[in-house]
């Protein structure tokens, strides 16, 4: 039943992330699958830039630019006829410049570089193909204590609206249990899923940066439900999903209990996939897509926090034309409006309409080698606070993935 596999994505997605070098790769049955390789993203602000607040929240500062290099690192292994077992991690160095200094650190821009949390996996069925089993681990390999001038970086780099490849390196350790149950239904393959995420206190900002804080973050619970058949010779699959999150605390760990604890507890987040996959004979892939994500309010010392909700949406094709029995010439156009939350300032809750555009190849070396290099261009509007600017991004990469 293919959808049950489709359907560990909607178990897991939020909670486990699968390296974007084996993302678009379709694994053969007994083959394992590795894939890497470097990924280059900028994104300049027009005018002087888009105000923030400064480190220390004292002041103001324009951020200009922000770049990341990244490599990701990911392997899917087969277990026997039912099972498979998939690790990822990432290695990301950030830059973001500054108009000017910020008086809080004295500097004109911010950087962040390490590795990233080491995810794994393992999926498998039990009965059938009509119910499967998702448990995966998060090991705190990723930096976490961070200097004044990381956390700086740290608030651009991770903002969804500049949706960096590796936005965040640690999240401490945390482990998620997940099943899927499925069934034919006449032409439509219905599947239901649930999975549950356990998360462990760290420490994500160091004393040297003057906040000696540690996280307690909410553990989180999703439901899932989704369908897939066919139509024709296309298919379709749609999805809906809530998460749901209990509370996180931030805790002071300084000896004279300098820093006031404090919980914020996320509301529910209801997500809607679709997707159409059209059989076409000009193209070996024709895939449509459109995922929308509504966050509600959240809560600050069990208070909701006005103008806390936000709405996220995606949406765009992906078409893969054949140039050759070897090569396929991939492209890619996207569209995104995230409205962003108006309680804060920074970017990380900014507002952006946007679009982008894809071009690579899809290069087979041997029946066990490919490569995909790829170019990307960006450009829109984004709204932080009061403050707006145009946004213009570039990008590009080369993934080498090998079958063994």
């Amino acid at each position: 039943m293919r959808f049950l596999e489709a359907a560990v994505v909607c178990v897991c997605v939020g909670f486990t992330v699968g390296a974007p070098a084996l993302a678009a790769q379709s694994k053969l049955a007994g083959a394992a699958e590795t894939g890497t390789g470097p990924v280059f993203e900028v994104w300049r602000f027009g005018g002087d830039g888009i105000p923030q607040p400064s480190v220390d929240g004292t002041g103001t500062v324009r951020v200009t630019r922000a770049t990341q290099w990244s490599l990701p690192v990911g392997i899917i292994v087969p277990i026997g006829n039912r099972w498979t077992f998939d690790i990822t991690s990432a290695y990301a160095s950030g830059e973001v410049r500054l108009s000017g200094l910020d008086p809080s650190t004295g500097s004109d821009g911010y950087s962040l570089s390490g590795l990233a949390d080491v995810r794994m996996r393992a999926t498998g069925s039990l009965i059938g193909d009509n119910v499967l089993i998702t448990a995966g681990l998060n090991l705190p390999t990723g930096k976490t204590e961070l200097e004044a001038e990381e956390l700086g970086a740290l608030r651009v780099i991770a903002a969804p609206a500049l949706s960096f490849q590796v936005p965040v390196l640690g999240t401490g350790s945390s482990g998620t249990l997940g099943v899927v149950l499925a069934r034919q239904v006449g032409d439509w393959a219905l599947a239901f899923g649930a999975a549950y995420e356990m998360r462990n206190k760290y420490t994500p900002i160091s004393i040297a940066a003057g906040l000696p804080v540690d996280v307690a973050p909410g553990d989180a619970i999703r439901l899932s439900l989704g369908t897939d058949r066919l139509i024709g010779q296309h298919s379709m699959t749609v999805g809906v999903s809530t998460d749901f999150y209990t509370k996180e605390l931030l805790e002071s760990n300084a000896s004279g209990g300098t820093v006031p604890n404090t919980s914020t507890q996320l509301g529910p987040i209801f997500t809607f996939d679709w997707q159409f996959n059209a059989a076409t004979s000009r193209f070996r892939e024709l895939t449509f897509y459109a995922v929308d994500r509504y966050r509600t309010q959240y809560k600050r010392d069990g208070v909701a926090v006005a103008n806390s909700e936000a709405n996220y949406l995606d949406a765009g094709v992906r078409a893969v034309a054949g140039a050759g029995s070897s090569t396929g010439i991939l492209i890619a156009l996207n569209g995104r409006h995230h409205t962003g939350l108006d309680s804060d300032q920074m970017l990380t809750t900014a507002a952006i309409a946007s679009g982008t555009l894809t071009l690579g190849l899809v290069q087979r070396l041997t029946s066990n080698y490919s490569l995909q290099p790829f170019v990307r261009v960006q450009g829109g509007r984004l709204e932080s606070g009061d403050a707006s600017s145009t946004v213009t991004g570039f990008g590009g990469g080369l993934t080498l993935a090998v079958r063994f």
